[in-house]
């Protein structure tokens, strides 16, 4: 029970924060694109190549994997050191405040679902044998 809820609470927090670095990759455009397309393709592109440590992650969490959620906990920190400069630019502290509060979020459910999920495997084992 506790473990399904964590997981849950891990894969939101984390679509929350793919999400938030999406709206804050769009936040403000710049005034030298000529077409909608040409911002949306290139911002596109800028946040699937900042988020892509983020994305290589999606088929383990998938798969409920313990490996792959402990190794996105050590990842998200390096995000979580990417929010902090974020709320320190002025005018952008929101977006800040929400990565903080997201990336702590992740690491801690990720670490929790790890060694929840490595008690409930071991028990397992132990009941099969």
């Amino acid at each position: 029970m506790k473990l399904t809820r964590v997981y849950q609470l891990m894969l939101t927090s984390y679509l929350g924060t793919l999400l938030v670095l999406l709206a804050y990759t769009f936040r403000s455009p710049p005034q030298t694109f000529d077409s909608a397309t040409v911002l949306y393709a290139t911002g596109t592109l800028y946040w699937a190549l900042r988020s892509l440590p983020l994305l290589l992650f999606i088929p383990g969490l998938l798969k409920k994997s313990h490996k792959a959620a402990s190794w996105l906990a050590y990842v998200i920190m390096l995000y979580f050191v990417f929010a902090i400069t974020v709320l320190f630019t002025q005018g952008t502290e929101l977006w800040g405040w929400l990565l903080i509060a997201l990336t702590l979020t992740v690491f801690v459910t990720s670490m929790l679902f790890t060694r929840w999920q490595k008690a409930a495997l071991r028990l397992q084992a132990e009941q099969n044998s």
